[in-house]
């Protein structure tokens, strides 16, 4: 019997992790629904930013300029794509900003006290937020697009865009925590995110598929969490597969495992400088 009390207790502290975790996610869930002003602002944002990219790509795309990657546009231009990549990038929490401020301000000591697991919290309540302005967002996106009057792609693409969208979001939420623990070090997070920020919008396609690219840099921006981000994502409605889908959702889980460890690494090297210097 006293053999198992170490398993016991091991039991007990993951359903305790978890159980945390589950309860940051749904706290950051309800506070974004409970600021309905602002989300509402943001679904408003989201429509403008989309009236004035559809305007854009739909008159490139009508010209079929001879030469140019015009010619290559699928007909009815891009909308569709730069859609779902806005719907991602948007959803996206400011996570970066939460843990400068915890970091910076020297708020971080009394929770590491606790006994729940600082990061994990932080991570799962962003994931939270996410979800929400994933739905507000959606929903406002799924509007436009009904009294847009446009073709719409096969339904199988919603389906495959429903199960990628939010795990493109989760990367998005990982890209951002590594953003702010840099605070451990830079203090101030604003000179990175910018970097990273830009670096994401051009390696995911955010504006434009990445398939548009010069073939080389196209081979750097496939292979990248930021393809696999917003880009993979957004491919489905220009080419949406069985196939095209199974990659993405591979390529999405393997950047999942490679940028969680990553953040923890990083967070755990930013603890270690604390434990030494302080804040």
């Amino acid at each position: 019997m006293p053999s198992m009390m170490p398993t016991a207790r091991a039991d007990f502290a993951f359903g305790g992790v978890v159980a945390a975790a589950v309860s940051a996610f749904q706290l950051g869930f309800r506070r974004n629904f409970a600021n309905w002003p602002v989300l509402m602002g943001r679904a408003l944002f989201y429509l403008v930013a989309m009236a004035v990219l559809t305007a854009l790509w739909d008159k490139v795309s009508s010209q079929r300029l001879a030469g140019t990657l015009a010619s290559s546009l699928p007909q009815g231009g891009l909308a569709l794509y730069v859609g779902v990549t806005e719907w991602i990038t948007l959803s996206v929490a400011s996570i970066h900003l939460r843990l400068e401020d915890d970091i910076r301000l020297g708020m971080l000591e009394p929770h590491l006290l606790r006994p729940k697991p600082y990061l994990l919290q932080k991570i799962a309540e962003a994931m939270g937020d996410s979800a929400a302005r994933l739905l507000g967002l959606g929903a406002a996106a799924l509007l436009a697009l009904a009294l847009s009057g446009r073709a719409l792609p096969p339904a199988i693409a919603f389906l495959y865009i429903a199960i990628l969208g939010p795990i493109g979001t989760a990367l998005g939420v990982l890209i951002y925590a590594g953003v702010g623990l840099a605070a451990f070090w830079v203090r101030r997070v604003l000179p990175p995110y910018i970097i990273v920020q830009k670096i994401w919008f051009l390696l995911g396609g955010l504006f434009a598929p990445i398939s548009l690219y010069p073939a080389w840099f196209f081979g750097i921006a496939i292979v990248s969490p930021f393809a696999a981000s917003i880009f993979m994502p957004g491919n489905m409605m220009i080419a949406p597969s069985l196939a095209g889908f199974v990659d993405a959702l591979v390529a999405q889980i393997l950047w999942l495992v490679l940028l969680g460890g990553l953040v923890a690494l990083i967070w755990r090297a930013g603890l270690r400088k604390v434990l030494r210097e302080g804040v």
